[in-house]
């Protein structure tokens, strides 16, 4: 066994130095509307000074989210100066709603500058109401331009357009690499991001996140122009593995595309070169990431005609469309449930014991979202998966510090195993009748005990639930950083 301190717990992860999130947007959003229909009420100095001091705060957000834009807030504080109460309630309203409903996802009138009512937002989701929404992304440009010439490349961005886009893309511009590292902290819509060879690679305004930068990226150390881009790219890869990233260079980009690093590209542009070519490529990116193997494959077997022989119950569901009793079944459930059928032998989904198709590459697609280096599906639910874990990393007489409280099937595994389970208790919440988790210096002490047995190389797991069934956190970076490694 090893000191303790050689298991140096985990940085501080970035993602949680953010100060802002998606949830607190909105809440800022709606108290802007709450001042708004109090001034709208009460024309009163003290009001609108509220409203321009809490205007300003979200100005510092949102020019990291394509939503409302600089148009439309734009139009809000012309209302707030000109004394419009009226609309600035109607403007703030439609603002609001459209933000914490997402409806400019999937609405191109959200962004109109038309001062009308908001209308009335359709709550049904998409699969009752059958309207066809295309999936909606944002991409981040950062460039070396100055801000009066932002508008341009975003319109730019908006013209190469066509009507049979698989996707929609609205772009956000920034001119430095932090503020683009804050931008795809805050903004999870954000799916790809073109880099203009030539930006700034700090802002002239203090960032509250610099400090959490620096542990993905030092700007001291930066000297031109190439090795910020550089550095950029792979602080991207660090803080969002899954980004696709493009590069625009107007010199030596033969020189650059033959090194190593430029693996983080997805392309490579002349800065001159036809802006379709940046967009098409962009939506291919989304669209690797977007393909589903399996269930693609799913939908075009459910679509052929297929004779069964077998599982005659099923049928593709014959059997239960033309039956005087359980028709009610297909109504319920719909016919592509039964059409999808996939226990016949007749070839065309892959076999999940031993994939090649489809499964396979869908297997190594999930690995790669998860940062595994495989992944394996299974049949059955989360009881099962637990089993399976289990069996595989344990061996007959080895010992699991396991939580008593954990769910049935971790048990269940240790004895399939022939694993032998050493039990901690989490301590109680008397007060709420309920547990927490399961101490640290529990874990260490149960360590410690067996040690003296001298039983601790038997010794191969601990199991903990976390989120618990009464939705207590576990602070997992310490609790793998605290716990002795051996």
């Amino acid at each position: 066994m090893t000191d303790s301190s050689s298991c140096t717990p985990p940085t501080r992860s970035l993602i949680s130095a953010s100060l802002a999130t998606p949830a607190l947007r909105a809440d800022r959003w709606l108290a802007v509307l709450s001042l708004a229909r109090k001034w709208s009420g009460n024309n009163a100095v003290d009001i609108k000074k509220n409203l321009s001091s809490s205007l300003g705060k979200l100005d510092e957000l949102e020019k990291f989210f394509a939503y409302p834009g600089a148009q439309l807030l734009d139009r809000l504080k012309n209302c707030l100066i000109e004394d419009d109460n009226k609309a600035f309630l109607r403007l703030a309203q439609r603002i609001s709603t459209t933000i914490v409903s997402r409806k400019y996802h999937r609405d191109a009138s959200s962004w109109n500058m038309d001062d009308h009512e908001d209308e009335p937002l359709n709550r049904l989701p998409q699969a009752i109401t059958h309207l066809k929404n295309t999936p909606y992304f944002e991409v981040l440009s950062v460039v070396p331009h100055a801000p009066s010439r932002w508008p341009i490349i975003q319109e730019e961005a908006r013209g190469v357009r066509r009507p049979e886009d698989d996707f929609i893309y609205q772009p956000v511009v920034v001119g430095n690499a932090q503020d683009a590292l804050t931008g795809i902290l805050l903004n999870p819509d954000i799916s790809a991001v073109v880099l203009y060879e030539g930006f700034a690679a700090q802002n002239a305004v203090d960032n509250p996140l610099l400090a959490a930068f620096q542990s993905v990226i030092d700007f001291s150390t930066i000297e031109d122009d190439e090795t910020l881009v550089l550095q950029l790219a792979q602080a991207i890869k660090k803080i969002r593995p899954e980004m696709d990233i493009y590069l625009l260079s107007d010199r030596n980009i033969e020189t650059l595309a033959g090194k190593p690093e430029s693996r983080l590209f997805n392309r490579i542009f002349y800065q001159m070169e036809e802006p379709l070519e940046l967009h098409l490529s962009i939506l291919e990116g989304i669209r690797n990431r977007y393909r589903t193997p399996f269930f693609d494959n799913l939908k075009r077997y459910a679509q052929r005609p297929i004779a069964t022989f077998h599982a005659l119950p099923i049928a593709r569901g014959k059997s239960v469309f033309t039956s005087n009793w359980i028709s009610d079944m297909g109504e319920f459930y719909g016919p592509n449930l039964f059409l999808a059928e996939s226990s016949a032998t007749t070839g065309g989904l892959d076999s999940l014991l031993e994939p090649t198709g489809n499964i396979k590459d869908a297997q190594a697609m999930a690995a790669q979202a998860f940062g595994a280096d495989h992944a394996f599906f299974v049949t059955n639910g989360t009881s099962t998966s637990n089993k399976m874990v289990l069996q595989a990393l344990l061996a007959p007489g080895d010992i699991v510090i396991l939580d008593r409280n954990c769910h049935k099937s971790h048990h269940y595994g240790c004895v399939l195993a022939g694993a032998l389970p050493y039990y901690v208790e989490a301590f109680p919440l008397a007060e709420y009748s309920m547990y927490g988790g399961v101490p640290l210096r529990t874990i260490k002490q149960a360590l410690l005990t067996l040690k003296a047995h001298g039983d601790l190389e038997r010794v191969k797991m601990v199991d903990l639930t976390n989120c618990t069934f009464d939705g207590h956190v576990y602070d997992t970076r310490r609790v793998i950083g605290r716990v002795p490694c051996h």
